[in-house]
């Protein structure tokens, strides 16, 4: 890899450790979203590897997505995300085995309603009120909340 390549690499480290919470979810959507378009695509002129390839990279978001979920904290939200994660990871794994655009396109749809909710949410921090730090389920980084 040449500098560039490897500068490159550290800005988008950089760019995301910096993000917060709700863009870096918003960023995950977008890929999901991305490579699931990319799949339909790849299986509409007959590629089913790259197809096969896309729908894989686009069910690991999802899972990190349902990985990520703090139900503990979470409350009803995250339960509801985590049974709404499960049914999209599902159908991307059917989709895939049968090339079964509209399930793609079904978990496209659902990804961007939740994108406009994200999109739309005020977070915590964005208010300037009192602040907390907490330490999420997975990882050791403190992430800092208003509230």
């Amino acid at each position: 890899m040449n500098n560039y390549g490897r500068y490159s690499q550290a800005y988008k480290k950089a760019a995301v450790s910096t993000v917060d919470q709700r863009k870096l979810i918003i960023m995950l959507y977008d890929g999901a979203i991305k490579f699931l378009t990319i799949g339909i695509d790849r299986i509409n002129k007959g590629d089913n590897y790259e197809a096969h390839k896309s729908l894989i990279r686009g069910k690991s978001i999802i899972a990190e997505l349902l990985a990520s979920l703090n139900l503990d904290q979470g409350g009803e939200i995250a339960s509801n995300l985590q049974r709404l994660y499960t049914y999209m990871f599902n159908e991307l794994i059917e989709a895939n085995l049968n090339n079964d655009i509209e399930r793609i396109r079904l978990v496209i749809d659902l990804l961007k309603e939740l994108r406009v909710g994200w999109q739309g949410m005020q977070m915590p921090q964005e208010t300037g009120a009192a602040q907390t730090t907490v330490t999420p389920k997975r990882g050791s980084k403190n992430i800092n909340i208003r509230y």
